[in-house]
């Protein structure tokens, strides 16, 4: 493994590891819950993709669902929606990570990546839960469409420009960089 492999290894784990911190605080506060947490889930995510790379921002993209499921943060009847949310934050960290190499990539990245994952979520929760008969109770379902619609899109752009509020912050003091 090499020097670069740890250092984003341990870079991914911290950033995990306040996803967590956020998670917990989101379960104490259910009423403020999918406003805070979501757009700040949704940072972490940019951050792991821009600081460690697409592979790395995958890779927290994949463990934030089931780490929110785990700490109690994604109610349990809701935990057959989690490959769905999964493939949502696939879709935000690959379209931002590779949109982002090209000039004003950020910003489409964070724009396209927040559009796709927003239109996923939905027809998923609409359509393909109905399609693949997943057995999840109705009123779940019905605050799940709700919670996966816009919600999904206004917390994705809004974590997202936080995330790169944050990075034009630290790049200019060389605090961070690009992968």
């Amino acid at each position: 493994m090499s020097n670069v492999d740890t250092k984003h290894i341990v870079k991914t784990s911290m950033l995990l590891a306040v996803a967590i911190v956020i998670q917990l605080l989101g379960r104490s506060f259910p009423q403020i819950n999918q406003f805070l947490v979501g757009p700040l889930i949704n940072a972490i995510l940019i951050l792991a993709t821009f600081i460690c790379g697409i592979k790395w921002g995958v890779l927290t993209g994949l463990l934030t669902p089931v780490l929110a499921w785990l700490v109690g943060q994604l109610p349990p009847p809701m935990a057959p929606f989690i490959p769905f949310i999964i493939i949502g934050n696939l879709v935000y960290v690959v379209a931002f990570g590779v949109l982002s190499k090209h000039k004003y990539g950020n910003y489409l990245g964070l724009l396209v990546g927040s559009f796709i994952k927003y239109l996923f979520l939905s027809f998923s929760v609409t359509k393909v839960v109905y399609l693949l008969n997943i057995d999840i109770p109705k009123k779940v379902l019905e605050k799940l469409a709700i919670m996966m619609s816009t919600p999904q899109l206004i917390t994705a752009i809004v974590g997202g420009i936080f995330a790169l509020v944050l990075i034009s912050l630290l790049s200019r003091r060389n605090i961070i960089k690009k992968y």
